[in-house]
């Protein structure tokens, strides 16, 4: 038996791996090729005052093209977003069961998805798009060509998964992973059957607990919310052919759409600039400017990661990439192993919160606020947090030199010659929130500028290559494939909780609460931290939002102040244990050094952060002065 599936699974993968493969080489080209039309439109419009027409179906089809093209490459590199907090601690053989489960419940709901996508395309069949003309059906067969390559790339995985159960001796325990999918995918109609009738809060509250579990067992995030809200349609609605419909529409739906578009455009600017040598100037600026203060060098790689992150918009990719130019030279100078790492993995903080940020995208994309809003709100506290940062690490290397010895001493001619190293950050910075400000183009567009500016950038220094090139446009599909898989589960889900009412019913419960709305914040305040210590930014914006945001809206909270406050508070939990991912990330690269010395390190700049919410709290201007000022 083991051998037979064995065979199935070796002749799948000589026939999908290639095939992922070539279509994620063409999902890489568009996703380069998505600055450029927007790019010419802003300057038409500029200089001569006319538009390109169809850009914005070029940029919603190419989101397509790149979201589902990938989707299938993505799924054999097995780098879905998933929450690993449990079941990496179990034995192997029993990993690979809760996969070979996974896997099992995601093939058929891929399978239906594709079958749905196929009925909805037919039904568009003589539709076109507004701007280019081309018919609508082509592009949503490209949909469903991508869930069909994930559903037999999921199907091959699952194979592969039980020969293995059945080579280990484990065979007996395949019948309770048929039998628990098969429950899981059937309650829906044993329910109904059994005629079990739900309110809606209790339903949702029990969609949100499956939810959970099945995010808890590895399941990647983006499929658990799909499954989740599909099952609780078929519950919630009568109409089975409706709950189909939702399945089959959603996938292109969520991604078809000129204002998600900012997040790929976004993602490629972070990459080309980590390609441009940004970094490593920004650092060496930083030290000849700082580098002699106690704890100079810890404070020029916080300053480091401050001016990285206004062309990046991520808080791990700016840990990384800064610890890769300035942990060498602390370690040099016998920096404190905990000091060195704990700033470093602070500082990258700021990447999502100093504009650009992804965090601030996807928080627009949920709550529906403006983009140009919440990046003028970030800049402040970014500020701020960022000098909270290198203020403590003053204090520290005051009070303990060892910790942090001073570096080396630079003339005033060398400091201002090195000026010059921040001007592709300062570029690229002001060239997005000036035209954005300005109204030459939107965010979507400042996306674009920005990442056709980096791309120029990076060939005026000469450090952009073919080979550095091809790895941003990989990371970029890659990346943005991860976000929107999530983005299609949220769009599904979101489905299942308007049919519950749940987020009404828990704001309305929130609100009626006998406390103060500041009581009820600081309990929102350590919900986010702790959730921050299970899973990534983006997720958890996308997962708790829809259910958090109109409690918080009807407590009277303003919702650009909120965003910056939940942005603050998400990037706390990516550096608290148990799991704190801008650790994981780091200790990749300072190998030497023990987690728990990192996470040693980072206490007092969490409590900087405490700090900046508290000063968020009484001085809410800090993050809204500048959103009032230019959006009024």
């Amino acid at each position: 038996m083991s051998s037979c599936l064995e065979s199935a699974v070796s002749a799948m993968d000589r026939l999908l791996h290639p095939v992922s493969k070539k279509l994620n080489a063409v999902s890489c080209a568009v996703v380069g090729l998505m600055s450029l039309p927007v790019v010419l439109d802003v300057i038409s419009r500029f200089f001569l005052d006319k538009s390109i027409p169809g850009i914005i179906d070029f940029e919603e089809l190419s989101m397509v093209v790149v979201v589902f093209l990938a989707l299938g490459f993505v799924q054999t590199q097995k780098d879905h977003i998933c929450i690993d907090l449990l079941v990496s601690r179990l034995p192997k053989w029993l990993q690979t069961v809760i996969d070979s489960f996974n896997c099992l419940v995601a093939t058929v709901l891929f399978g239906l998805m594709t079958w749905q996508a196929v009925v909805f395309a037919l039904k568009k069949v003589g539709t076109r798009t507004v701007g280019l003309g081309i018919p609508a059906p082509i592009f949503i067969f490209v949909a469903a060509s991508g869930t069909l390559l994930i559903t037999l790339v999921l199907l091959t995985d699952f194979l592969r998964s039980s020969s293995q159960v059945i080579r280990e001796g484990r065979w007996p325990w395949l019948a309770p992973v048929v039998i628990l999918g098969a429950l899981l995918l059937l309650s829906p109609f044993i329910l109904k059957a059994a005629q079990v009738r739900f309110s809606g809060l209790a339903l949702g509250s029990l969609g949100m607990l499956l939810l959970f579990t099945l995010m808890l067992l590895r399941m990647p995030i983006g499929f658990a919310m799909a499954l989740v809200g599909f099952l609780g349609m078929l519950i919630a609605n009568p109409n089975i052919n409706a709950s189909l419909s939702t399945l089959g529409m959603a996938p292109y739906h969520s991604t078809a759409s000129f204002v998600i578009a900012v997040a790929p455009l976004f993602i490629l600017m972070g990459e080309l600039a980590l390609y441009s040598g940004i970094s490593q100037d920004l650092f060496d600026t930083a030290n000849k400017w700082l580098g002699r203060l106690p704890g100079g060098l810890a404070m020029s790689a916080v300053a480091g990661c401050a001016g990285f992150a206004a062309v990046c918009g991520d808080s791990m990719a700016t840990a990384v990439t800064m610890s890769t130019v300035s942990l060498p030279e602390m370690r040099r100078k016998k920096y404190n192993p905990g000091l060195a790492t704990g700033c470093l993995a602070a500082g990258g903080t700021l990447g999502i919160l100093i504009p650009p940020s992804m965090g601030f995208i996807f928080y627009a994309i949920v709550t529906e606020e403006s983009i140009g809003k919440l990046f003028m709100a970030g800049i402040v506290p970014g500020i701020l947090l960022a000098g909270l940062y290198i203020i403590s690490i003053y204090i520290i290397a005051k009070k303990n030199p060892a910790m942090a010895p001073r570096g080396e001493q630079f003339s005033w001619k060398e400091k201002f010659i090195s000026l010059k190293g921040v001007l592709g950050m300062l570029f690229l910075f002001l060239l997005i929130l000036g035209g954005i400000l300005g109204g030459v183009f939107s965010p979507t567009e400042g996306g674009a500028v920005g990442a056709f500016g980096a791309f120029l950038l990076g060939l005026l220094r000469r450090r952009l290559n073919w080979g550095n090139l091809r790895m941003s446009l990989e990371e970029t599909a890659k990346i943005t494939t991860k976000l929107l898989m999530i983005l299609i589960g949220v769009g599904v889900l979101g489905y299942f909780l308007a049919a519950t009412r749940l987020p009404f019913a828990l704001a309305d419960l929130v609100t009626g609460l006998p406390f103060g709305r500041y009581t009820i914040f600081a309990a929102v305040c350590v919900l986010y931290i702790i959730l921050g210590c299970l899973m990534n930014v983006i997720p958890m914006i996308l997962l708790t939002l829809p259910a958090i945001y109109p409690s918080i809206f009807a407590l009277g909270f303003d919702p650009v102040w909120f965003g910056v406050v939940v942005v603050i508070l998400m990037e706390m939990g990516q550096i608290t244990p148990p799991v704190g991912v801008n650790v994981f990330a780091l200790s990749s690269v300072a190998r030497d050094v023990p987690m728990e010395t990192i996470f040693r390190g980072i206490l007092p700049f969490f409590l900087c952060m405490v700090v900046c919410i508290i000063l968020l709290v009484f001085f809410p201007q800090i993050a809204l002065y500048l959103p009032n000022l230019f959006f009024k």
